[in-house]
């Protein structure tokens, strides 16, 4: 089942050590053509390009099923972030949000990202870095369905060439 479709904020795989693709959620539990609607609107507004600031210093435990629809019994590990605007911690989340409540989607409250998945939770191992780091990210459209976080993948979008 993994968490559908979303749309994700895609990091470089050398900034975290992962398996699957480094990304802070947006949303999850999305139809196809949902996910590509909002991506397109928040296209429009905010671009595809964003900072996003990452709390390394204090890595997370993430519970089981944290969002509405998720019944995957995963655990995971990460850390938090913020999003930026020219340097700047901004309130573009709780906008984003707001544009995200006209569709059916479970909604990422707290950007964060995920580093570890596991259906054990004691084989979570939080590794806490020296300083937080701004990682830059770009915006796009994923299948995650499968049960396993290494299939996910990010979907092409001809129309986009930014």
């Amino acid at each position: 089942m993994g968490y559908e479709y979303g749309i994700w904020l895609v990091y470089d795989k050398e900034e975290f050590p992962t398996t699957h693709i480094g990304h802070i959620t947006i949303t999850c539990y999305m139809e196809k053509e949902d996910a590509i609607s909002l991506y397109d609107e928040l296209f429009e507004i905010y671009g595809k390009h964003h900072e996003v600031y990452v709390e390394c210093k204090t890595p997370l435990k993430f519970d089981i099923n944290m969002y509405e629809n998720d019944d995957n019994e995963s655990y995971s590990w990460g850390y938090e972030g913020h999003l930026l605007e020219n340097g700047m911690m901004t309130d573009i989340w709780s906008n984003i949000a707001k544009i995200s409540k006209k569709y059916k989607c479970d909604f990422s409250h707290t950007p964060h990202t995920s580093i570890f998945y596991s259906h054990v939770k004691q084989a979570l191992q939080p590794r806490k870095m020296d300083d937080n780091k701004v990682v830059k990210c770009s915006m796009e459209v994923v299948d995650i369905t499968s049960d396993n976080p290494v299939d996910w993948h990010v979907i092409e979008l001809s129309n986009k060439f930014i």
